[in-house]
C-alpha cells in the first residue's frame, strides 16, 4: 500500500506569467492567478527548505511564502474537539 507525501503548499509571485510554468518541475501548479501574477504550487515537506532557496534563485521570481494551510487545519480541528466536549 502506498504511503501518502505530506505536502506544503507554497504562493510564488512572479514577474510574468510565461515562465511561471517552469515551476512544474518544483511541484505541482494548483493556481495561476493571471491578474495578480501569482502561482499557488504544492511541493513535498520532505525537501521543503531545498526547494524555496531553489525557487527563490529563478529570475522570474518575486517572492516565495508557505501559506499557514495546515497550521489552521490543526487549530480548527482542536476547536471542533473541544466544542464536541462541551456538548
Amino acid at each position: 500500500m502506498e504511503t501518502i507525501q505530506t505536502r506544503n503548499e507554497l504562493l510564488v509571485s512572479v514577474f510574468s506569467l510565461k515562465q511561471a510554468k517552469n515551476l512544474k518541475k518544483y511541484g505541482d501548479i494548483r493556481f495561476i492567478s493571471k491578474k495578480m501574477h501569482y502561482v499557488i504550487l504544492f511541493v513535498n515537506n520532505e525537501n521543503l527548505d531545498d526547494t524555496i532557496i531553489e525557487i527563490k534563485k529563478q529570475r522570474f521570481v518575486k517572492r516565495v511564502e508557505k501559506t499557514p494551510t495546515i497550521a489552521l487545519a490543526e487549530k480548527l480541528n482542536e476547536l471542533n474537539l473541544n466544542a464536541m466536549e462541551e456538548e
